[in-house]
């Protein structure tokens, strides 16, 4: 979409800003911090209309400045947003949700291994909160860590792709083996 704002010009959909807008929020979600700096941060077109968007724009700049705590509260601005925008309404809650993945993990791509003390202080949330948010994403593979409780400690672990890629390969290619075997006993009959 941020290719596309140099070239907006549907203005009887939604208004500039508005655009520019949803180009902000839907990219946060995909760009590299480098892209992010040079698409989002810097963009011209993009810094031409900031002062319309101050929300989301704080909201790329916590981000990409690290500053974890005023983004989860500009993500608490950002929610009435979402929710009054009649084509973001929708998608509110996974808008949310993703954009907190993105946070976690961004933080957690720094470290080996965080204390959850620690952690919680750099997102301004108690220990609770950020435990139950965290095995939350990990429970559902969102997030590649694991919660050592007794020690109060988040661990990462890197998964190694082309480890992930070749197990999964011999899962289908068992998968595919039964069936040709079922299919077989079938045709015999």
């Amino acid at each position: 979409v941020v290719e596309g704002i140099a070239t907006f010009s549907c203005v009887e959909l939604c208004e500039y800003s508005e655009f520019i807008m949803y180009a902000i929020v839907t990219n946060l979600l995909y760009l590299k911090r480098t892209e992010m700096k040079k698409s989002i941060i810097d963009g011209s077109e993009i810094l031409q209309v900031a002062k319309d968007i101050p929300v989301v724009m704080q909201l790329a700049n916590t981000l990409y400045e690290c500053d974890y705590k005023a983004y989860l509260h500009t993500l608490v601005d950002l929610q009435p947003h979402l929710v009054a925008n009649r084509y973001l309404q929708p998608h509110a809650g996974y808008i949310l949700r993703e954009l907190h993945v993105l946070a976690f993990q961004q933080f957690l791509d720094s470290y080996q291994s965080v204390t959850l003390e620690s952690m919680a202080t750099s997102f301004g949330v108690g220990v609770e909160f950020l435990d139950l948010q965290l095995s939350r994403f990990i429970a559902a593979g969102r997030l590649t860590a694991k919660i050592d409780k007794y020690g109060g400690v988040v661990e990462t672990n890197r998964p190694d792709w082309k480890n992930a890629r070749y197990q999964d390969m011999i899962q289908k290619g068992d998968l595919l083996l039964n069936r040709i075997q079922k299919l077989g006993r079938v045709v015999d009959l």
